[in-house]
């Protein structure tokens, strides 16, 4: 008697297939950056197994995000650590929305007096972060 199911990792094997045609169709960086996050999704193929219920390539992005996301978590840390970002709050949303803040701010100005100043005609407007939720 054979598996009736596949396993993770041939499910994973099957994905990494399938986005491998995208993949050519990318610029060379692009395909550097996109094999970083494939490479990244694979530390949790384990865990994929109990995630039967989502599609495959569901858990392959979320994995991607996770790491991603603990990047993004390791650089505020030591942005704190460097002084260049306050001691935060316990407040777990804050993380992209305090990197965002650190974005647009510049060395002098903070981030409230930017947005006054008028922009000129080449300037683009600067990332603005915006509650979507707010009016739900």
């Amino acid at each position: 008697m054979g598996r009736t199911i596949q396993s993770a990792t041939q499910t994973w094997v099957e994905e990494d297939a399938a986005l491998r045609r995208f993949v050519r169709a990318l610029r060379k960086s692009d395909q550097v950056l996109i094999d970083e996050l494939i490479a990244l999704s694979h530390s949790h193929v384990a865990e994929a197994s109990y995630a039967s219920n989502l599609y495959p390539m569901d858990i392959y992005l979320v994995s991607m995000l996770l790491e991603l996301y603990k990047k993004v978590k390791q650089l505020e840390l030591k942005l704190e650590q460097n002084g260049v970002l306050p001691v935060a709050e316990v407040n777990p949303s804050r993380g992209l929305v305090s990197l965002l803040e650190l974005v647009n701010q510049e060395e002098d100005t903070p981030a409230e007096e930017q947005a006054s100043e008028p922009l000129e005609d080449d300037e683009e407007a600067p990332a603005e972060y915006v509650d979507l939720q707010e009016g739900a």
